[in-house]
């Protein structure tokens, strides 16, 4: 069953890979076109040559039909028994480090994994062996089972108290899937229950309006809408360690940035509206972009943030993001006096209600005034979206152009660079 997993899930992947690498070469070679220096070019050309490896090699997975090689108890450890670091036997024992035992209804909860309770309430784990008895049934061996619980110093529990749902689900003999795995000479036991969710509490936006959030890097950027589109409050729930954290320390701070919006929004009466986001890496980008990025820590909040409304029955309506960032800089950013990443949030809230963001006439006149008669005719003419586009890039051209005859250091932060020469570009200085 693990391996036919895998075995599916890689031959998916292969095509995603294949598709992003794609992407990524066509974007280098875009880039390498418009480089100058023989720094930046030969850097280029060393990521386009790893790029091109990795896409021939997706390539001839998907012409073959076959999929990268996977090896049971790890690639590292399999050099190191070649090379005679490990024995024959720490091999074998990486390799069937784990059983699994599925529940069933009507077994009672598991048949040969039960969690079973003595007469003082001690938790044991019971685990049939395929030796037999004399009257023919199975021996099994009963070890004791640790169940994790927190409690504060007034003997609360903090977070979930998994302890007493998974008690609850062992004394109505509901089936639980267990998972017992071997790591670092000791045993744990991995149990899967089935949860029940409350109702959906689905709110009507256009009556009561919607919260729309904004997911970054450290964390949500939420604003309150009215049933008109109009604004109301906004908040930032953030952690700038986010961005710098590691592993299972980064797994929880996303699950605790969740659970506080969710305690904030609760009892609020509102739906939520977040993006909609595609997590494919098929954008080529600086180091910095790519080590955020490669957190997936856009997937862990939104993740997070979707199950947790799911438990407290919030409604949760996804979007497309496009645009969103760029419209909300250009259009509400200075009139509410908003960061970016609120006005995001105040487009992905209004896009829910159904509203269509029109070009304001002050950024009509910036394009008419930096555009021939053809040009600024064929924008009038383009698609909603596509006019944002455009005008974001005038406006960035413009900026850099004031930058130069201003003599001002190009490095000034780009985030703010609109919000400085807003009244110049505007000519309401």
């Amino acid at each position: 069953m693990k391996a036919d997993s895998i075995i599916s899930s890689q031959k998916e992947l292969v095509k995603e890979y294949h598709s992003n690498y794609k992407s990524k070469v066509k974007q280098v070679k875009q880039e390498l076109k418009r480089a100058k220096s023989k720094q930046k070019i030969h850097a280029l050309k060393t990521k386009l040559d790893k790029y091109q490896r990795k896409l021939e090699e997706y390539q001839k997975h998907l012409d073959e039909g076959t999929i990268p090689k996977v090896i049971f108890g790890g690639k590292e450890n399999y050099k190191a028994r070649c090379e005679g670091k490990i024995s024959n036997q720490e091999w074998k024992k990486l390799r069937n480090n784990k059983f699994c035992s599925r529940g069933e209804k009507t077994k009672k909860g598991n048949l040969n994994t039960r969690i079973v309770l003595d007469k003082d309430d001690n938790i044991f784990l019971r685990i049939n062996t395929s030796i037999k008895k004399n009257n023919s049934r199975y021996e099994y061996i009963k070890v004791p089972l640790y169940l994790p619980q927190k409690e504060n110093l007034e003997g609360e529990v903090n977070g979930r108290d998994y302890k007493s749902m998974v008690l609850d689900v062992v004394s109505k003999e509901k089936p639980y899937y267990v998972e017992v795995i071997n790591k670092d000479n000791q045993y744990y036991a991995h149990i899967t229950i089935e949860e029940k969710t409350p109702e959906i509490k689905s709110a009507n936006p256009e009556q009561v309006g919607i919260i729309g959030i904004d997911t970054n890097p450290d964390g949500f950027a939420l604003t309150c809408l009215d049933q008109e589109g109009n604004y109301k409050w906004h908040k930032c729930i953030t952690n700038p360690e986010l961005t710098s954290a590691k592993g299972n320390r980064r797994t929880n701070l996303c699950g605790e940035l969740a659970k506080e919006v969710v305690e904030f929004i609760k009892g609020k009466g509102y739906s939520v509206a977040i993006e909609d986001l595609e997590f494919k890496r098929n954008r080529y980008g600086n180091k910095k972009f790519e080590r955020i990025s490669h957190q997936f820590v856009y997937r862990k909040l939104l993740t997070f943030l979707e199950r947790r409304c799911k438990r407290e029955g919030i409604e949760v309506i996804k979007v497309n993001p496009a645009f969103t960032s760029i419209i909300g800089e250009y259009k509400y950013q200075h009139q509410f006096g908003i960061s970016i990443h609120n006005s995001a949030a105040l487009v992905i809230g209004r896009r829910v209600l159904g509203f269509n963001e029109r070009i304001p006439k002050q950024l009509t006149q910036v394009m008419s005034s930096h555009l021939n008669r053809f040009k600024f005719t064929k924008f009038i003419s383009s698609p909603q979206w596509s006019k944002w586009g455009k005008i974001d890039y005038i406006i960035k051209t413009l900026i850099k152009n004031i930058k130069k005859e201003g003599g001002e250091n190009p490095a000034y932060s780009k985030d703010y660079a609109y919000s400085r020469y807003r009244k110049r570009l505007l000519e309401i200085a």
